[in-house]
Order: structure tokens, then C-alpha cells, then sequence
């Protein structure tokens, strides 16, 4: 019994890993930001921005008098899963951008995430040392915004090349069962990602990031009285 849900978990998240010569490409330009900034700081400064990693978070807190279910609402569903959600829909409609319109993939993925966060970490092991590597091995949203992204270029091939497979034999039928077998599955798990690397880098990562680079704050009284959070 215990075999075969182990079995289950392990195909299941195997089915969550990129191709290895798309990871490789993408490694190669989160190496390449490494090299940008360690080259030229100021440029690349200029070019990307840190982000909550080095701009710096400024949170309000005021714990309430009295914790209801109402407060719980409010401030956990209202708020703060609002601006999850915000996150998700955002980070979505630049996935499907890059899926279904290959000239993004290279600006938005290769460039505005793997090479931006590789400049990201040059500057922030470079200002916090030591600490900056806790920061960004526990920021766990990079992770899976990181996966979303490499199975999004996944996606781009299987749909790109079921559409050429199909108009080459005259058949929609190949198209059609490419796309629901190859491609559908990929696309749910891309929604998937982004919906924990959302709620991760709200509910997770902010506090994460704001203890290792401002003060520390425990964790129930950082969401619990956080009513304001800005980058500055």
C-alpha cells in the first residue's frame, strides 16, 4: 500500500520537470545575469530591478484588539489572497503570452526572469553575504515560478509542433489529441505552479524576506497586523 502511493507521488512529480536542453538554456541565462552584473553593475542596475530582494520592504502592523472571524476575512481572503490572486493572473497572462506567442519567450522568461533573477542574486549575496543566500534559498515562490516558466517553454513546443504535425499530414484529428494529451496536461500544471508560487510569495516570502533584511517579526504577527506592504 504505502509502495504504491509512493510510486503515485513520484510519478506525479515527475511529470512537474522540464526538459533537461530547456533547463540547460535557461540555466545558461540565469549564469549569464551572474556574469551581466559582476561585468557591469551599473548597467545592470539600470536594466533589472531587485525587486523585494533589494529594494527593500516597508510593512505597517497594527495588531487588532481582538482576533475574529470576521478580522480572519478581511485581512487573510480580502487582502491579502486579493493580492495573491492579483499575482496569479498576473504571472498567468505572461505564461499564456509566452505559450501561444513565441517572441516572449525570450524577454519575459530568458531574460525578465532567469537572467534578471541571476543579476538578483549577484547583488544580493554581494550586499547581505551569507544572509543573502538564506533569502533567496528560502524565497520558496522562485522555485515554482521557476518550473511554471520552463514547462511554459515546454508547452510551446508540444502546441507549436502538433499545429506543424497536423497541417503537414492534413489531419485536425492529430492536433486535437496532441493538444489533449500533451499539451492540456502541461497547462494545468503550469496553473498550477503559479497558483502555489502566488500564494507562497505572499503568505511565505515577503515575511521571509523582511526578517533576513529588515528586523524580525514572527510570522503570525507579521500577517496578522500587516495591513500595508510597499516596496521601497
Amino acid at each position: 500500500m504505502f509502495m504504491n502511493q509512493f510510486k503515485f507521488l513520484k510519478n506525479f512529480l515527475i511529470k512537474f520537470l522540464p526538459s533537461k536542453k530547456i533547463s540547460i538554456v535557461c540555466i545558461l541565462f540565469y549564469i549569464w545575469g551572474i556574469i551581466f552584473a559582476f561585468m557591469n553593475p551599473v548597467l545592470a542596475h539600470f536594466t533589472f530591478s531587485g525587486g523585494m530582494f533589494l529594494d527593500g520592504i516597508e510593512v505597517k502592523i497594527q495588531m487588532p484588539m481582538d482576533i475574529t472571524l470576521d478580522y480572519i476575512l478581511n485581512q487573510f481572503i480580502y487582502y491579502l489572497g486579493a493580492v495573491s490572486l492579483g499575482i496569479f493572473l498576473n504571472n498567468l497572462v505572461l505564461m499564456i503570452l509566452c505559450i501561444f506567442s513565441g517572441f516572449a519567450l525570450i524577454p519575459v522568461i530568458l531574460i525578465g526572469l532567469f537572467m534578471k533573477m541571476g543579476t538578483t542574486t549577484f547583488f544580493i549575496v554581494e550586499k547581505l553575504g551569507f544572509t543573502g543566500i538564506l533569502v533567496l534559498i528560502g524565497s520558496f515562490h522562485i522555485y515554482f515560478e521557476f518550473l511554471a516558466a520552463l514547462l511554459a517553454i515546454d508547452a510551446f513546443f508540444k502546441f507549436y509542433i502538433s499545429f506543424i504535425s497536423s497541417i503537414r499530414q492534413h489531419d485536425i484529428t492529430v492536433f486535437k489529441e496532441n493538444v489533449l494529451k500533451e499539451f492540456l496536461p502541461i497547462f494545468l500544471r503550469i496553473i498550477l505552479l503559479l497558483a502555489f508560487a502566488a500564494i507562497l510569495e505572499v503568505f511565505w516570502s515577503t515575511w521571509w524576506v523582511y526578517i533576513l533584511t529588515d528586523h524580525y517579526i514572527s510570522w503570525y504577527e507579521f500577517y496578522f497586523g500587516a495591513y500595508s506592504v510597499l516596496l521601497i
